[in-house]
């Protein structure tokens, strides 16, 4: 007999059971050209994250593009799991909260406890009016989002063949994106390789349906007609998005000019309002610019850091003090201003003049300021302002009173965003007024003053009793008799006896925020000092309101320019006096005093700010603050020549100005809050973002996730392989498979006696186990008559193969009673 005879009658090896059964999941898991549906649905989340990257937003870029990656990874297993659309979103909301909470462990000291606490934090005061702008938790709901944009994207990709519901949603992430940035970055570039990801997907889509029909009307196809209608149709994607690059766009301009008037609609402009009270600024031309104190709302809370970057260009003379103002705020209570104006009026032509009568002893100053910051969309003017060269929105009050003013303004909007670069000229009124004549001005108030109880209001949620208390004890001691005196009296005390820190801790849950700052902290910075200032005038029964914007900044001489700065933010005071206004004080310690003639300059808080003070504190540690382009300011022209009505301004009461930054809180992440007080060191230059930066910490996640993964894999594999192969070794497919079936059996409690036979075990089973009776028959007849029949009669090797099929089925059927052992509900269904 020859070999090959023999070979040709020899049993075909069979496979590992173990193999065969991964062969087998793997072909049900993965279609044709399914891993290329993968690499595309990839590009379609990843360049959503990478727009937002280069958007320069408060996230930490690793961790969602990693968020991002496996929501992909999960949606692909999900949609081709059995679970229907809703179980299916229900798990993946489980595994994704789960999974973000994981990742951004990662990155964050402290693991997923930290992750947790920072979110109920965020929670907390999102739901009670706080102000938090967390970054950790605006990179968790950005991965969130980015969670169920993957599993969307998959789900229709893989499951329904929808691909149009997979494309939109992050396309519309990209092009809200790219129309509400307004910084340096190219962002068309991912929208190009986004629309040539997009165009595959429908192509692939299209030969899916193709096939289909072709399969239920009995057509046969080449086997490479998917190869080769996939290279078509990624090559005629790779033209037309090459075509769309270089075609001209005609009317964009227009279109954008009428989105614009889309974004500044009232309920946006609200939206944006609590964004940046939740989140940190984006720099766009969108409803979420940079304000800087242009919300109707701000909270007392702890530590600040600002940054270097320019904000403004004033062209002005440098013959007196000057502060730059956003707005006013007119009602305090329990540590939170709000702004007093309840109607907005849109003024759309220029310039705009305000019927405001602001008080005698005023110079006219006209001013020309330039943007430095990428977009503001709040007017900045000195104090108190008379015209602006702008269409506007102005925030104001209408007063009733016929001897009074007939408007109340608390803050002015451009109708078009101030972009970079763009200027307008204001006039403003500044008040020259002496130390004698403010003293003089008396305390009989018009009525539109009295009969607004904000600038008066001296209830406990406004100043506690010891504050009102200190306030009285001020004036006592100084023996001021009238408002100015007063005051100064005060102003002069916060100035010697608190100190400045930016770096203070939050306030204490149920303490009024001031009465902590004046006797218990004693530390703080200007929005503490004028909020302290404010109330203990109104205490004392001088009207006063709290002003915000930013101190005058550092004078370029050769420009004729005061270079204004983010750090340069600050708040102030503003006190009314009859027949001279709204007048201004500066209760903050680390800004030089604001004198007038006739003040006593003996006095040592006027000559120096609190003293020979340490340096200005910065809190450490601390992120570096966003970065933004050299400003280089307009050359100057000829510095305008004020006029004074009512008074001239003497020589000797020039102050000059001081270069001393003054930050103050803007919509900036707080950091934890640290007794550690430095020098604040020098602005450090930021380095440009590459997407290497992105994709290598999130491709590092993602591989560490992979393997943490692929080795709990080996481990359930190593378990299942102890539990079913245990002490089996060597024992025929018949009596392996008895075996399993008896160690099996002991997770639902069905014990046996020694002494029963396998029918009698076998009817012990039909009893405990009715759905099984199929198969533990089988199994049982095969290992009787292997183990008691003739030794010539051997179960033959279609026997074998039947034993594993059954034992399958007796498997599936013991499981599942043990599973219910654990669902409640359902231990006593049949």
């Amino acid at each position: 007999m020859s070999s090959s005879a023999s070979a040709r009658r020899q049993p075909a090896r069979r496979p590992n059971p173990i193999t065969a059964a991964l062969v087998n999941a793997y072909r049900q898991l993965f279609g044709p050209s399914d891993w290329l549906m993968l690499i595309i649905a990839c590009g379609l989340i990843l360049m959503p994250v990478l727009t937002l990257y280069l958007a320069e937003l408060s996230l930490e870029p690793g961790v969602v593009t990693a968020v991002g990656l496996l929501g992909i990874a999960f949606g692909f297993v999900m949609a081709r799991s059995r679970f229907n659309e809703f179980i299916g979103l229900l798990i993946m909301t489980l595994i994704g909260s789960g999974m973000t909470v994981i990742v951004a462990g990662f990155s964050v000291e402290g693991g997923a406890s930290t992750v947790i606490q920072r979110g109920l934090e965020w929670f907390n005061d999102a739901i009670t009016g706080g102000v938090n702008q967390d970054a950790l938790v605006f990179t968790l709901l950005v991965s969130l989002l980015m969670w169920f944009l993957a599993y969307n994207t998959a789900w229709h990709i893989f499951r329904v063949d929808r691909p149009w519901r997979a494309i939109l949603p992050p396309a519309l992430v990209i092009v809200l994106n790219a129309v509400f940035y307004a910084g340096d970055n190219n962002l068309d570039g991912y929208l190009y390789v986004f629309l040539f990801c997009a165009l595959i997907a429908l192509a692939r889509s299209a030969l899916e349906q193709r096939e289909w029909e072709w399969f239920n009307n009995g057509v046969r196809v080449p086997r490479r007609l998917r190869r080769q209608f996939l290279t078509v149709g990624t090559t005629l994607a790779a033209l037309m998005v090459l075509l769309a690059w270089f075609l001209p766009v005609s009317g964009l301009d227009e279109r954008l000019k009428d989105f614009q008037e889309f974004l500044r609609s009232d309920p946006l402009t609200e939206i944006s309002e609590v964004w940046n009270r939740l989140f940190a600024p984006i720099s766009s031309e969108g409803p979420t610019s940079a304000d800087y104190y242009g919300g109707d709302q701000l909270e007392l809370s702890g530590a600040i850091q600002l940054g270097d970057q320019t904000i403004l260009a004033v062209q002005a003379s440098n013959d007196r003090r000057y502060y730059w103002r956003s707005r006013v705020f007119d009602t305090y209570e329990l540590g939170q201003w709000q702004s007093g104006a309840e109607i907005r009026l849109t003024t759309p032509y220029s310039p705009f003049v305000p019927r405001v009568d602001y008080g005698q002893a005023r110079a006219q100053v006209t001013m020309t300021y330039t943007v430095g910051a990428r977009s503001l969309r709040i007017v900045h003017t000195a104090p108190q302002p008379a015209q602006i060269d702008l269409e506007t929105r102005t925030d104001l009050t209408y007063l009733n009173d016929s001897d009074a003013p007939p408007m109340n303004i608390s803050a002015i909007r451009p109708l078009s965003v101030l972009q970079r670069g763009a200027t307008y000229t204001a006039t403003s009124l500044v008040s020259v007024a002496t130390a004698d004549q403010l003293r003089a001005a008396g305390s009989d108030y018009p009525e539109w003053i009295v009969s607004h109880p904000q600038y008066l209001r001296t209830t406990p949620n406004v100043i506690s009793d010891r504050a009102e208390q200190l306030a009285a004890q001020i004036v006592a001691e100084a023996g001021a008799a009238n408002s100015y005196d007063k005051a100064k009296a005060i102003e002069r005390w916060l100035r010697e006896n608190i100190e400045y820190n930016q770096s203070i801790p939050e306030p204490p849950v149920g303490l009024d925020p001031i009465d902590w700052f004046l006797f218990d902290l004693k530390q703080g910075y200007c929005n503490y000092y004028a909020t302290a200032m404010v109330v203990m005038l109104r205490s004392q029964g001088i009207p006063a309101r709290m002003a915000a914007g930013f101190s005058q900044g550092t004078y370029d001489g050769p420009l004729g320019q005061y270079i204004v700065k983010e750090n340069d933010a600050h708040t102030w005071v503003e006190a009314y006096f009859p027949n001279y206004g709204w007048i201004e004080f500066e209760p903050t310690s680390n800004q030089a005093p604001l004198t007038r003639e006739g003040d006593d300059l003996s006095d040592t808080s006027l000559n120096n700010p609190q003293g020979e003070p340490s340096p200005t504190p910065t809190p450490t540690p601390s992120p570096t603050p966003t970065a933004t382009a050299t400003f280089t300011p307009p050359p100057a022209t000829e510095s305008p020549t004020p006029t004074i009505a009512g008074t001239t301004l003497p020589e000797d009461t020039v102050v000059p100005p001081t270069a001393t930054p003054s930050p103050s809180p803007t919509p900036t992440p707080s950091p934890t809050p640290t007794a550690l007080i430095l020098p604040t060191p020098p602005p450090v230059a930021p380095e440009p973002r590459s997407v290497l930066d992105l994709l290598l910490p999130a491709l590092g996640l993602v591989l560490i996730i992979v393997v943490a993964v692929l080795i709990l894999i080996f481990l359930l594999w190593l378990l299942y392989w102890w539990w079913e192969w245990r002490g089996l070794r060597g024992l025929s497919p018949a009596s392996r498979v008895y075996a399993r079936l008896e160690r099996y059996l002991g997770l639902i409690g069905i014990r046996f006696a020694p002494e029963q036979t396998p029918d009698e075990r076998r009817r012990h089973i039909m009893r405990q186990l009715p759905n099984a009776e199929r198969p533990v028959s089988v199994i049982t007849r095969m290992y009787t008559t292997e183990r008691y029949g003739p030794a010539e009669r051997r179960p033959s090797e279609t026997e074998n193969e039947q034993a594993e099929t059954v034992w399958g089925d007796a498997r599936r059927t013991i499981l599942q009673r043990w599973r219910r052992r654990f669902a409640f509900w359902k231990r006593n269904d049949t």
